[in-house]
């Protein structure tokens, strides 16, 4: 295996919908680079990109896979990556490390609502971005349209430089606008004859090649000059004005292919290695520092961490991309996340399972290695004494969560420990060991994702689990004040016990006056770890409670606020006002005023209104027009607030408000709702007091379970 300079090497992440024909793309290039001698099918369960257990058993891509081929005097790496937004983690990953975005559509949908968010996605991360319609042999197929469409959805930028001749089985031809030929597939061989543009196109061809040269010329005031003053531009005027556009994201260049029938693969592999970027050429990264990272071999070396994967048969190994400088094996370097040591022993380039051994990777370059110890996803890695730390990879929020118990009791270690594995090898699952919620929370990016979670930690890591539903976080507060006072007194021979105290509990908010009518002495304010306030006023006079004694009233409140009176949720936004009580020169000590202090917070919380507190989400639910009418009449029935609704595209966005226990089952909903073509995200948005007939049952289910407990 050569190494590369990155002047030769191009970086590509295949994104799309689920169905766009990814995976079966990848692997025409693979075959056509002369890498296999016969081209594997999903079916079969034999590509290169889709080797694993599960993907075999799921029949689509669930991994981003890091593949490479050798062509035309060129490395082209080729991230191939999930089609569904449940495994959106793999693929901003991907998108992290990539120089250039292809986005592959299937040309009989077009812009489905996958395309919709890997498009967000590269915008996110202002990565150049050129589209494939794939699957022109469909007889459905519509290329006009889907250039329109992309057109709408990107801006005048979108633009075709092929089109094809023929409609579903007679595809067989595509005119290239930059050549000005046409290019005639004649068997799945996957090369071409090139042919004058039959004279039926020939006007269509110009026509399209006009307005390409117009907008390329658009974007560079020194080939407008040029356009303007000779007509045309020659074409490496043309070639240079579209490669720069393309990095500026000017211009969106428009492919078209059949993968199934391995037509245009030779045109759109000529297309990367001559027109797409190299690392050389792209956009420099700019580190937290603010530098900018210049693309050199010969520099110091700093590479970034974007992906982690463990497998039985392959053993653990991390993928990088070298930024900067060169590396080798059995080299020393510097985490920069950690502040650790880390050796590299061998390094590796990946096609699928197969990985090949190499002597250096140099800056643009990705490659792999095994049997790190210290070192994890969005880490960043140098030699020692530079300052460098890349941007970390910004995962989506989950959308649904679980609570995992094991099937046998006392697996519970074991469940802990193969779900934080799998969390640090796909940081978009969340492991929660909740005190609060006395559960293991699993939280991901919907359904499917957990199931793979679930499949991973059964067959990985050789523990069964199962999902049951998880509880929820609720708050408790009050809405009017009270004044209450506790004795505690016991006496069981020798020294007994005695506090009395007095307080008033009240609804806190910022800014709030001093009690009426009572002194205030010392004031505290003290921000909850599970959010809200606790306003502590020590408003005692004349010394009936020695001022030694008011903390453990406030560890008596606190011990409450813990464990509320209603569901023994938290309890938030407090202020108690302790302005009277007694004590015993031999029987008061700590224990006793905390006591005190506990139960006399306790008895005017449930005299001071008590309400239920839910967690409350923001939701933006992005649906096709013809599902709009039943999402919306959905929301209602899930206390779901409709907000607003925008559009984008072919597509609608609802923004909503939905609390988190109608949203732990809103993504099946929405799919089953949707045949899955909506997709939603979701922010925690605040607490807000549940409708009166839940809280009447949350006050009963609780009740329930104690005495179920007892």
């Amino acid at each position: 295996m050569n190494v590369y300079d990155a002047k030769n090497i191009r970086n590509i992440v295949l994104l799309g919908h689920a169905g766009s024909g990814k995976t079966t793309f990848s692997e025409d290039i693979i075959f056509h680079s002369g890498a296999i001698n016969r081209r594997g099918t999903i079916e079969d369960h034999n590509t290169v990109s889709d080797f694993n257990e599960i993907e075999h058993e799921k029949g689509c891509t669930i991994f981003g896979t890091p593949l490479y081929v050798e062509y035309n005097n060129s490395k082209i790496n080729i991230l191939d990556t999930p089609g569904y937004d449940d495994y959106i983690g793999e693929i901003v990953a991907s998108i992290r490390v990539a120089d250039t975005a292809m986005i592959v559509l299937n040309s009989q949908n077009g812009l489905e609502v996958g395309t919709e968010i890997v498009i967000d996605s590269t915008e996110k991360e202002k990565k150049p971005v050129a589209f494939i319609l794939n699957k022109m042999d469909i007889d459905q197929a519509n290329f006009e349209k889907n250039c329109e469409d992309l057109k709408s959805r990107i801006g005048h930028g979108a633009l075709p430089l092929q089109f094809p001749i023929g409609k579903g089985a007679q595809f067989n031809t595509i005119v290239d606008l930059l050549s000005m030929s046409a290019y005639k597939f004649t068997n799945d061989s996957g090369k071409s004859e090139k042919i004058p543009i039959p004279a039926s196109e020939m006007a269509k061809a110009e026509k399209m090649r006009s307005e390409l040269v117009e907008t390329i010329a658009e974007n560079d005031e020194d080939l407008m000059t040029k356009y303007f003053d000779e007509g045309s531009l020659p074409d490496e005027d043309i070639l240079k004005g579209l490669k720069s556009a393309i990095i500026n994201r000017q211009v969106f260049p428009i492919l078209c292919s059949s993968s199934k029938n391995n037509i245009g693969i030779d045109l759109i592999m000529n297309f990367i290695t001559n027109v797409l970027p190299s690392p050389l050429e792209s956009q420099l990264p700019v580190s937290v520092e603010e530098n900018l990272i210049p693309c050199n071999a010969s520099g110091q070396t700093g590479l970034f961490i974007f992906k982690v994967t463990s497998e039985a048969h392959l053993g653990d190994m991390t993928f990088f991309r070298v930024y900067s400088g060169t590396m080798k094996p059995s080299v020393d370097i510097f985490n920069e996340t950690n502040s650790a040591s880390e050796r590299f022993g061998q390094l590796f380039v990946t096609c699928g399972k197969k990985r090949s051994e190499v002597t250096a990777i140099q800056a643009g370059d990705i490659g792999a290695t095994v049997k790190l110890k210290n070192t994890k996803i969005n880490d960043t890695l140098h030699e020692k004494g530079w300052q460098l730390t890349f941007p970390k990879i910004a995962y989506p929020n989950p959308k649904v969560r679980a609570a995992v118990v094991p099937k046998t009791k006392g697996e519970e270690e074991k469940v802990g420990v193969g779900l934080s594995a799998l969390a640090s090898e796909d940081p978009s699952l969340v492991v929660e060991h909740s005190q609060e919620l006395r559960q293991i929370i699993l939280y991901a990016q919907g359904e499917l994702h957990l199931g793979i979670a679930k499949w991973r930690l059964e067959h990985r890591y050789k523990v069964e689990a199962e999902y049951i539903e998880p509880r929820v976080p609720y708050r408790e507060t009050i809405q009017k004040a009270i004044r209450g006072s506790y004795r505690h007194k016991k006496q069981s021979g020798g020294a007994g016990q005695f506090a009395e105290v007095h307080m008033i509990v009240e609804p806190y908010f910022e800014n709030m006056p001093n009690p009426a009518g009572i002194s205030v002495r010392g004031k505290d304010l003290i921000k909850l770890d599970w959010g809200g306030n606790l306003e502590y006023l020590n408003c005692i006079v004349g010394g009936v409670i020695d001022q030694r004694f008011l903390p453990a009233i406030l560890k008596g409140v606190m011990d409450k606020m813990h464990f509320g009176p209603l569901t023994g949720s938290y309890v938030r936004d407090i202020r108690v006002s302790i302005f009277d009580g007694k004590m015993h020169p031999v029987d008061s000590n700590e224990a006793a005023f905390k006591t005190a202090g506990m139960m006399a917070f306790k008895e005017c919380f449930v005299k001071a209104d008590p309400k239920i507190l839910e967690p409350v989400y923001k939701v933006e639910i992005k649906v096709p027009e013809d599902h709009v009418g039943d999402v919306m009449s959905d929301l209602p029935s899930r206390r779901g607030l409709i907000l607003g609704i925008d559009s984008e595209g072919r597509y609608q966005k609802i923004i909503a408000r939905m609390p988190l226990v109608e949203l732990d089952k809103y993504s099946t909903g929405l799919r089953s709702m949707t045949a899955g073509r909506a997709t939603f995200t979701q922010e925690f948005a605040e607490y807000q007091a549940v409708p009166p007939n839940v809280q009447m049952k949350l006050i009963e289910d609780f009740k329930k379970h104690q005495t179920d407990e007892e």
